[in-house]
């Protein structure tokens, strides 16, 4: 049986490093499985911060550019400091909307990195018992590393339930384990098909697939029509918008409820069934493999040779910074089901944030939480021009006005109405505490499916091998689907 390799600090070799988008492969640290952290941990004193790490995408929200540090708001000298560890564009701004309308707490904001140097300085931290924020951006597929190490404050005791009304179902279930609130959902990432309106008709393509039969009729007819065209990209190395694709297909190969019990189903019937199609897809050259976020996948979208992107929410907006020919083409159509009638989306990315275990000032971090991610005043900032983040509180996703949103890429169309629609219908699943070392992982496992050494059949089989026995290796009790 394999066991889990990495390439470096982070997981990746050079030619990989750069391809993680919003949600980065993070390092391998002690933070996952059984491996307890310290929980105890002083709140840090707001003051100086290093500067903002270079950004990994211009949609901002969940994994985009980092946020300055600090706060501009001149807080008065008896309010009660809270220190806050986050990385997003806009954050900043919402940390200063904070202070403005609270003047008993001082929020100041630092960038501790991004996503995985977020979590290695915070695991860090937490183990050498000083050093640790009072409020951490945790990403979904992290938090459960952290809560089972006890990290994290449990926020039904600051009575954090009252926001659940408000919140996207999908979201509020993956901060929640039992009757406990690890965290407050911030965005989410809904899937979407979004594609070239243009070049459906010219194929002849006059109806918007709506089953994944019908996407891939829809691929042979855009073959026909232009040899070189291909519906869409898949990227079988990152191992988020494959994740995010499963869960559309109601088969997230992952069943965690808390504890020591893991279920780890990538060869399952479901699943087996999602690798059988896209490995179709590949096999007739109708789908491209090209790096998410690379030059060539965005040549890709403006030159006609990928007719559709299966997009997350905070898509359009960075690729609409990313191509130039074809700005105003492309429309939002929910994304296609396995089963006519069905309404299941996956979600990629997004964001919570944490009280973290041992902080001197947890209720009013508490406060600041729920403001954060529940509250229509954060939210007109981190859904703005800055912040760009596609929300999971409901009160924005119903709001008349953020629907009929238009972006330059969608013309006179208005995407939002598919995207929030698409929110409401995440399929999901908790996370696993491993997902350090399963996203490290991932990319080795699966490069062979994109020089056609592998099958996406056999990387699934292969891949499930490797996490079954780091998992055991941690002292987990594995179930598998065979």
């Amino acid at each position: 049986m394999s066991h889990l390799r990495t390439a470096g600090r982070d997981g990746l070799t050079p030619r990989h490093r750069a391809r993680f988008g919003r949600s980065a492969v993070i390092p391998l640290v002690a933070s996952a499985a059984l491996l307890a952290l310290a929980a105890c941990s002083g709140s840090s004193t707001p003051g100086a911060s290093t500067p903002a790490a270079a950004g990994t995408s211009a949609a901002g929200g969940a994994s985009g550019a980092p946020s300055p540090t600090g706060s501009t708001f001149p807080c008065a000298a008896s309010a009660t400091p809270v220190t806050f560890w986050g990385w997003s564009a806009g954050y900043d701004l919402a940390v200063n909307e904070f202070n403005a309308t609270h003047p008993d707490i001082c929020v100041t904001i630092e960038n501790a990195g991004a996503s995985g140097d977020e979590y290695t300085k915070l695991s860090d931290t937490l183990k050498a018992g000083t050093g640790a924020p009072d409020v951490a951006q945790i990403e979904y597929f992290e938090l459960p590393s952290f809560i089972i190490t006890k990290s994290l404050e449990d926020l039904s005791q600051y009575g954090i339930d009252s926001a659940r009304a408000n919140e996207v179902p999908a979201a509020w279930g993956q901060v929640t384990q039992g009757t406990a609130v690890y965290a407050m959902p911030v965005d989410v990432g809904p899937l979407a098909l979004w594609y070239r309106q243009d070049q459906f008709a010219a194929a002849g393509i006059t109806t918007v697939p709506t089953t994944w039969d019908q996407f891939a009729a829809a691929a042979d007819q855009l073959k026909a029509k232009d040899a070189s065209a291909a519906i869409t990209n898949f990227d079988p190395e990152t191992a988020q918008d494959v994740l995010a694709l499963m869960q559309d297909w109601g088969a997230f190969p992952f069943d965690y409820t808390g504890g020591d019990s893991l279920g780890i189903h990538f060869t399952g019937a479901k699943e087996t069934a999602f690798a059988q199609y896209w490995q179709g897809l590949i096999d007739k050259g109708e789908v491209t493999k090209a790096a998410d976020f690379s030059p060539a996948q965005w040549s890709n979208l403006d030159s006609g040779k990928n007719a559709a992107r299966l997009s997350p929410a905070w898509g359009p907006v960075g690729m609409q910074l990313s191509i130039s020919k074809t700005l105003g083409s492309w429309r939002a159509a929910p994304i296609p089901q396995v089963k006519a009638g069905d309404t299941l989306s996956g979600s990629w990315g997004g964001s919570t944030i944490a009280v973290i275990k041992g902080s001197q000032h947890a209720k009013e971090a508490a406060e600041f939480a729920q403001w954060f991610g529940g509250s229509d005043d954060s939210w007109k900032i981190l859904a703005g021009p800055v912040g760009g983040a596609f929300p999971a509180y409901l009160p924005l996703l119903n709001d008349d006005s953020f629907l009929a949103t238009t972006l330059q890429i969608s013309g006179d169309s208005q995407p939002n109405k598919v995207f929030a629609q698409a929110a409401q219908g995440i399929s999901y699943g908790q996370w696993p505490p491993i997902m350090t070392a399963a996203l490290t992982q991932w990319t080795s496992t699966f490069a062979g499916v994109v020089d056609g050494s592998e099958t996406l059949q056999q990387a699934f089989a292969t891949y499930q091998q490797q996490l079954v026995s780091y998992a055991q290796s941690q002292g987990f009790t594995v179930t598998t689907t065979e």
